[in-house]
């Protein structure tokens, strides 16, 4: 019954990213940094962009975080991409409710040792899903 629910699952990409969630351990820690001005999210937001990586036993689901008009959007492929909110006073963690669904996501984007964006931890229900940047 719970394959059944992931097949039917895989109508939506926001939908199995919820499904994914489910179970799968990550221990990534993020680093602090300070507040952004308008400016800086721009900046910010050509940082985050680009598709990344969901990937949970043999399945995947890719997401395209991009900016547009000083906005930060994110979608899987062939979805209608939804606003990516940025959480008050926590820089580079976001929040979208999405709007076919209703579904809430948690987002935090993160550096590594280089200092460059390269993943992105989504929190949802209680769970939480590590995607890779892969360009």
């Amino acid at each position: 019954m719970r394959r059944q629910r992931r097949k039917n699952a895989l109508a939506s990409g926001w939908a199995l990213l919820s499904i994914l969630a489910l179970g799968f351990p990550a221990a990534v820690q993020a680093q602090a940094q300070s507040a952004q001005t308008p400016v800086d999210a721009k900046k910010l937001y050509a940082e985050i962009a680009g598709d990344y990586e969901f990937a949970m036993d043999a399945q995947s689901l890719y997401v395209n975080f991009f900016e547009q008009d000083g906005n930060l959007y994110g979608a899987p492929p062939g979805e209608t991409p939804e606003e990516i909110l940025p959480v008050k006073d926590k820089p580079l963690h976001f929040e979208v409710t999405v709007s076919g669904s209703g579904q809430y996501f948690a987002l935090e984007f993160l550096r590594n040792e280089k200092g460059e964006i390269d993943k992105c931890r989504l929190q949802s229900q209680g769970f939480e899903l590590i995607g890779t940047k892969i360009k």
